[in-house]
């Protein structure tokens, strides 16, 4: 049973069949984390906010990933559109309430400028395992993923292609997997993932 994130150290040790690298493990973990950070953007990790704006611009939440909806609240609350930077430059002309929204760094920008508070929901980063934080999503549901996926990194590291192959092939079935479910439960089970 893999329960927390030392039974997953102890895991990919025993799988592995390598005892001499112990020590590197959990930079084979952090490595697999990178990699399902993008992936996995589960229904768990949607958050909410609000965001002061000033002058238009407005700090991004430290776990933000993506946007899935933008609002500017006020006496109306009013949904904004996104466009790209470059497309925001090109209707920087533009007055009166907040409409558009871009994505600069780590900062959410408005157009027509201004001074107020967005309200959005997004996608956010998932807590990484350590010591402190012994388990999380992910690892409850889908214990083979970090399973697998950290094998897949060490044996990138032992440039061992055999089992890099085994191990990327077992990671990838369980992220389609973790996708499947994911949007099951997200839409309900008429969705259909296909592999790409």
């Amino acid at each position: 049973m893999i329960d927390n994130y030392t039974d997953l150290l102890n895991e990919v040790e025993a799988w592995s069949y390598r005892s001499d690298l112990t020590d590197r493990i959990p930079t084979f973990v952090q490595l697999c984390e990178s990699d399902l950070q993008v992936r996995c953007k589960l229904v768990d990790f949607e958050n909410d906010a609000n965001v002061a704006v000033t002058a238009g611009v407005g700090t991004l939440p430290t776990d933000y990933i993506q946007a899935r909806a933008v609002f500017w609240e006020g006496d109306q609350i009013r949904s904004l559109k996104y466009l790209t930077p470059d497309q925001m430059q090109a209707k920087a002309y533009l007055a009166g309430m907040p409409t558009y929204y871009t994505i600069t760094g780590d900062n959410i920008q408005v157009l027509p400028s201004g001074d107020g508070t967005l309200g959005m929901t997004y996608k956010a980063r998932f807590s990484a395992l350590s010591g402190s934080n012994p388990t999380n999503v992910i690892l409850t549901r889908y214990p083979e993923a970090y399973l697998h996926g950290t094998l897949a990194r060490l044996a990138m590291y032992t440039k061992d292609a055999d089992t890099l192959t085994t191990a990327q092939a077992a990671y990838e079935s369980a992220i389609l997997r973790i996708k499947l479910d994911n949007n099951q439960r997200k839409y309900g089970s008429s969705l259909e993932v296909r592999a790409r």
